[in-house]
């Protein structure tokens, strides 16, 4: 399974690679890189608590895939914006963490937070 998952996020790295530096305007650089279902998400979780293991982020984002999560997360880690950090420890414990770019990209969830509640406020 984990060669699923690392063709899977391999073939995503390969396609954005190949196509994120020719794009000229930023807004589709950007949405190549954090544009899909799961991304935006996985960076706000961790810019409110931090630093999260797998399974607290798995429990977090509603309807993501073990599969999915990994794939995300390994996307995220070798684009720069969240850093993984495994302690040598049995069974290991794996930790992920914003990074200084990931940070700055969920200043930007601040703003687009405050737009979506003024304009679309939740009502449950």
């Amino acid at each position: 399974m984990s060669k699923t998952i690392d063709h899977v996020a391999e073939n995503l790295n390969q396609l954005i690679n190949e196509k994120i530096h020719s794009l000229e305007s930023p807004v589709e650089r950007a949405m190549a890189l954090i544009g899909d279902k799961y991304s935006l998400l996985i960076i706000h979780a961790l810019y409110q608590f931090e630093k999260q293991r797998f399974v607290e982020l798995e429990t977090q984002i509603s309807g993501i895939s073990p599969r999915t999560l990994s794939a995300r997360l390994k996307h995220l880690e070798r684009y720069g914006l969240i850093s993984r950090h495994q302690f040598p420890t049995i069974p290991p414990r794996v930790e992920y963490a914003l990074t200084d770019k990931g940070q700055g990209l969920a200043n930007t969830l601040t703003e687009l937070t405050a737009w979506a509640n003024q304009w679309y406020p939740y009502k449950p």
